[in-house]
């Protein structure tokens, strides 16, 4: 576009330069004649202008696309902002859902138990009491999802797994108070059912239900939820304990406890 303004500029200074020239020279009467080259000069100009111009003069008369037109043209431009949009598309890693054993335990009275032994005597307490967790866990086959204070959460695959481990730590920590030995006591909740598994952690109703049956047990206690007791091996005795209100849930539920200090030990059945 500057090309073609100076392009201009040029032109009409020359052609007044001749025509001022053709004037003083006589006119007519001279051979001198500048309508000449005023004439090309200027086609040359004009099809300068046309080449700079025109593309944008096309641009703005072109119309646009309406009715059928308008929805073909737009047509790829939809599809394609679909094939992008990957907001709906399972991420890589995505938590799944899975049936799953629950297991909580819980330490009876730790805070008192806390104050009374001090900080530095309450965590090598604890640290017993975790690796006699974890070791009970791992040899039924569970897993350890995480611990909260003086608390423990394992999965496991079946009930009668998580209850088997629920027995043997009652019974670990009964032969360690039978050797003159300090041990809490603890209680066990248990609950099944299917939940979500977001790279090995736990989520759903299912945790906070376990979460609030353990809360219910007293110490020495296991108790289980109507869907653990209802898959156990026959040589699991279990007591009724009825239907009992639980925090933070509308329907009450039915609990019963594991009489584990006469219940089998081994392998679990399936």
């Amino acid at each position: 576009m500057a090309g073609l303004v100076v392009h201009a500029v040029v032109y009409a200074a020359i052609n007044v330069l001749l025509v001022v020239i053709w004037v003083l020279s006589g006119g007519r009467e001279n051979e001198f004649w500048p309508i000449w080259p005023i004439v090309v000069w200027g086609t040359a100009l004009v099809i300068h202008a046309g080449a700079v111009l025109g593309p944008d003069l096309v641009r703005r008369r072109a119309p646009g696309p309406t009715g059928a037109g308008r929805a073909a043209s737009e047509a790829p431009v939809v599809k394609l902002s679909s094939q992008l949009d990957t907001s709906a598309q399972p991420r890589p890693g995505a938590p799944g859902r899975r049936w799953v054993a629950v297991m909580f335990t819980d330490i009876v009275g730790s805070t008192r138990l806390n104050e009374a032994l001090g900080d530095v005597e309450w965590h090598r307490l604890l640290a017993s009491h975790r690796s006699l967790v974890r070791r009970a866990v791992t040899e039924r086959g569970g897993t350890e999802v995480g611990t909260a204070g003086d608390g423990a959460l394992a999965r496991f695959d079946h009930p009668t797994s998580a209850v088997l481990c629920a027995i043997d730590i009652q019974r670990s920590i009964e032969d360690q108070r039978e050797d003159h030995s300090f041990v809490p006591q603890v209680r066990i909740g248990i609950h099944a059912g299917e939940t979500v598994d977001d790279d090995g952690d736990l989520v759903g109703r299912v945790v906070n239900l376990a979460s609030r049956v353990v809360s219910e047990a007293g110490a020495g206690e296991i108790l289980v939820t109507e869907p653990v007791a209802d898959q156990l091996v026959p040589s699991l005795e279990v007591e009724d304990r009825g239907l009992r209100p639980l925090k933070g849930l509308p329907q009450p539920r039915h609990l019963l406890a594991i009489r584990w200090s006469a219940a089998a030990t081994g392998p679990p059945t399936t």
